[in-house]
């Protein structure tokens, strides 16, 4: 199944991505505009996309607004951005820090850049800036700061840039590496195959009841994309999808109205999604509504908290130590598991502090051991093998 992504930003934006090509499954469209604030316009007017990736913070945080169940990302002007145009500036346009203005969205980013240089004395005069900044204010920081000491105007924002210049002021407009649009696109990339695996998920949801209303309002509503898997001790019981699930909590499609009890529960295959719905449904709680997801949390859609109900900290460690790893590394484990529920050897490595070899040493224990499943692959635009992304698949009893 192929991933679909509207690309939002400036022509020169979207020739950038488009020079990069796509990976195999995944299609772009390109929605260039002239001016930033034209971005919630292309928002509203879109269709149905996995993800959307927008050229930077102002269009992301016009358009978020008119989006709706879907994957957004911006590219983020980081230090390496911050850097790369401050070395170019100087360099090209022959002028101390002194002598430069810039406007940013979070300044401290250049702070933090200035105090790591010693005995830095001079910096750029900068302005901060926010969405609901008008643009001409910012011009005119820039204009006024040119009728001083500056020589060279440095701007975050396309639009500017290209008024400054139609007024005869020096601009530099801010450079973003290739490298660094490719990661923060790899990024939403790897957030879209994440959510479409977890929409994929088995749904199990049992209906502690077998009232015959429940059963014509389900087949009104074709049962939630999927079937009746049973009827059987006054229960009903529908196989479906957690995609679906998702769709029927914001359509209120789950039920009609009625007291009777619902547990939902979801999973990698069948046999984890039915325990994890007999979990849910017997869960001691006043709530009628319950899920157990994958990870054997359970929650309510009345409540945003998420309770652990599933392994002890002492069965996962023991469970770990009999896997041959060292009692060190186990409490790193456990820790890092609270953290990522799903990993890559790279993450792991660096979170444990130990080299390469070491950790595909654990991880291989670990796999065989069955405490991490693979669950997929990252893909990344770089040469070389796409890497493995692990779970952690810790025993319940």
């Amino acid at each position: 199944m192929s991933i679909h992504i509207a690309v939002v930003g400036s022509h020169d934006f979207v020739e950038t991505i488009r020079s990069f090509g796509a990976p195999e499954d995944v299609r772009f469209a390109y929605h260039p505009y002239e001016h930033p604030h034209e971005a919630a316009v292309v928002a509203k007017a879109l269709g149905s996309f996995d993800g959307v990736f927008f050229s930077g913070s102002f269009p992301f945080a016009y358009a978020t607004p008119h989006l709706t169940h879907v994957a957004a990302h911006h590219v983020v002007q980081d230090e390496t951005v911050l850097l790369t145009t401050l070395l170019y500036a100087t360099l090209t346009h022959s002028v101390s820090l002194n002598q430069v203005s810039i406007d940013l969205v979070e300044p401290e980013r250049l702070t933090s850049i200035l105090d790591s240089f010693p005995n830095q004395r001079s910096a750029p005069v900068v302005m901060r800036i926010s969405p609901d900044l008008a643009f001409e204010n910012v011009i005119a920081f820039h204009a006024n700061q040119q009728a001083g000491q500056a020589k060279l105007a440095i701007t975050s924002i396309e639009r500017v840039h290209h008024e400054l210049v139609r007024a005869g002021f020096n601009s530099q407009l801010m450079i973003e590496p290739t490298a660094t649009v490719r990661h923060h696109l790899d990024q939403l990339i790897h957030q879209v195959r994440q959510q479409l695996a977890d929409a994929a998920q088995f749904a199990i949801i049992r209906y502690d009841t077998d009232d015959t209303a429940l059963s014509d309002h389900l087949a009104s509503v074709r049962y939630l994309g999927g079937h009746i898997e049973s009827t059987e001790d006054h229960n009903i019981t529908v196989l479906t999808t957690k995609g679906e699930v998702m769709n029927a909590f914001d359509e209120n499609t789950l039920t009609p109205n009625g007291t009777y009890r619902i547990g939902i529960g979801y999973g990698t295959d069948y046999q984890k999604a039915d325990e994890h719905a007999q979990i849910a449904l017997s869960a001691a709680s006043e709530e009628r509504i319950r899920i157990v997801d994958d990870s054997k949390r359970l929650s309510f859609p009345t409540r945003d908290a998420h309770i652990p109900y599933r392994v002890t900290e002492q069965l996962a460690f023991d469970f770990i130590k009999q896997a041959g790893v060292s009692p060190v590394n186990i409490g790193k484990i456990l820790q890092f598991a609270k953290r990522k529920h799903d990993f890559t050897a790279k993450e792991l490595t660096e979170y444990l502090d130990v080299t390469r070899r070491t950790t595909e040493r654990l991880i291989k224990k670990l796999n065989e051991a069955g405490i991490i499943d693979v669950i997929g692959e990252e893909m990344s635009y770089s040469q070389g093998r796409p890497r493995a992304v692990y779970k952690f698949n810790f025993p319940t009893s």
